[in-house]
């Protein structure tokens, strides 16, 4: 009897530990930013049997990348809630709104949201901007009055401009695409290699008075349309 009281307590424990809060868990809540104890070992796990990996991407930004996985907030599933939020929303168990907050909207329903990073900013992005993602992906569904409009299920893929509805085929199709995308970008990468061999950095001084001369003729040719 010991032994199940020990086993139920070590449950209820590590349930407690594991539970989607919102907020820092308290034994996280006095680590620095990026110091989470598991996200340095998943790092240097990585770095031991992904050498090819660890060589092109440093491990402190791999580290930080588990770090920020780690420690966000992630908003509650409706598994997660219970049954009288299930009941009372008719809500399915992987739904991730808060109906009775902000998002509202009985009858309609959102999965949670799966990001592809950008491994830098944009081009036309300010300076100290963070990358944005490529695509975000959910799983939607409308099911409100569901014997009148039935039930309608979804992928929503954002990729920044627009987004797409994609049904399972329409998935499917994304897929094919990208696994077909994937290795033609790899052989650019390829191609990008060879052709950057003999790259090397500008010259900062001459950058100076380049820009400097630049400017003089601007300042010229401005001061004699304004003496006409």
């Amino acid at each position: 009897m010991k032994t199940a009281t020990t086993n139920t307590n070590i449950a209820s424990a590590l349930a407690a530990a594991t539970e989607p809060t919102g907020k820092t868990h308290p034994l996280l809540a006095d680590l620095p930013p990026a110091a989470h104890p598991v996200a340095g070992r998943i790092a240097d796990r990585i770095a031991a049997e992904l050498p090819t990996l660890a060589a092109k991407i440093d491990r402190s930004v791999i580290a930080a990348a588990i770090d920020e996985f780690l420690t966000a907030p992630k908003p509650l599933t409706a598994a997660e809630r219970g049954t009288d939020w299930i009941r009372l929303y008719d809500c399915p168990t992987w739904c991730v709104m808060d109906h009775a907050g902000a998002d509202g909207q009985p009858g309609w329903h959102q999965g949670p949201i799966l990001k592809a990073e950008a491994p830098v900013p944009g081009v036309n992005a300010a300076p100290g901007d963070a990358p944005d993602s490529l695509f975000e992906a959910r799983i939607t569904q409308t099911r409100e009055e569901s014997a009148v409009y039935g039930v309608n299920s979804a992928l929503w893929l954002d990729y920044g401009q627009d987004n797409l509805e994609l049904d399972l085929a329409g998935v499917d199709a994304f897929i094919a695409g990208m696994e077909t995308f994937l290795p033609k970008l790899r052989a650019l990468r390829d191609q990008l290699a060879l052709v950057s061999r003999d790259d090397f950095p500008g010259d900062e001084q001459a950058k100076t008075a380049y820009m400097a001369a630049c400017d003089a003729r601007i300042k010229a040719v401005d001061a004699a349309k304004a003496a006409r």
